[in-house]
């Protein structure tokens, strides 16, 4: 057997995101809520992985808590090979800016800004020239179908076109991981679409780890792994080609009507 192809394939088998028997609770009033109990997850690069379930099952904190937005009650996190748990304030911050790039069901446009600022302005805390971010922001907008929108203000942009002009923000950075919450809820079905196979496009093309939240079934079809979660733990586990998860998906569906 060919020794470099094998290290290659182990290389590539690394997960990017671990989650380690974390626990998360909250308290309201005297009442302290559970919301992960004791979960573990690996989240492989390359992928679009999506974690969907009922409102409050604890989908959106897990994302939070992955992407070092949240501290966890117990439990480790571990991102990129870092431990995201053992991180000073400072050091979140800054594997934040490097690694990461967000997407949000509310666009989180700046009015003022045409749509390629938008992109150019978290570039300039990189250390990039405004030449480099300038050149970086238009290539993004390209590669989101949006290059003729350059210079639109979010007023004059449709939802979608600003969801991926957001998407074309994180996607700037050059960041190993996105993480996307409710990135389509807010969104038409055609919109939806060109949103999450934009996600899966820069998860295959570019190696990233994208990691998206949504209780939207039209998602499913459209990731390489769903997750299924309720009640703050990890219920299910689908990938792509597996002859449940298109049952799955019509499942969920009749179950918004």
């Amino acid at each position: 057997m060919n020794h470099s192809i094998t290290a290659a394939k182990a290389t590539q088998a690394q997960p990017s995101l671990e989650a380690k028997l974390i626990s998360k609770s909250f308290v309201s009033g005297i009442i302290r809520i559970q919301v992960l109990n004791r979960l573990s997850i690996s989240i492989m690069p390359s992928e679009l992985s999506l974690i969907t379930g009922p409102s409050g099952c604890g989908k959106s904190t897990l994302l939070s808590i992955l992407s070092g937005l949240q501290s966890t009650d117990e439990g480790r996190v571990i991102a990129l090979g870092q431990e995201l748990t053992q991180a000073t304030p400072r050091e979140l911050e800054a594997f934040r800016l490097q690694h990461t790039g967000f997407v949000f069901q509310g666009f989180n446009l700046f009015s003022a800004l045409t749509a390629q600022e938008q992109i150019e302005l978290p570039l300039g805390y990189l250390g990039l020239s405004k030449t480099q971010s300038r050149e970086r922001a238009f290539a993004a907008l390209q590669e989101v179908g949006l290059g003729h929108r350059a210079n639109l203000r979010p007023a004059q942009l449709s939802g979608g076109e600003k969801q991926r002009v957001a998407i074309a923000r994180a996607l700037a950075k050059q960041p190993k991981l996105i993480f996307a919450d409710e990135p389509t809820s807010a969104l038409d079905a055609i919109s939806g679409q060109i949103v999450i196979d934009t996600l899966h496009r820069i998860a295959r093309n570019h190696g990233t780890t994208v990691l998206c939240v949504s209780h939207d079934p039209r998602l499913i079809r459209h990731a390489d792994r769903v997750l299924a979660m309720e009640d703050g733990v990890i219920q299910r586990d689908w990938r792509s080609g597996s002859s449940s998860l298109d049952d799955v998906a019509t499942l969920l569906t009749e179950g918004q009507h």
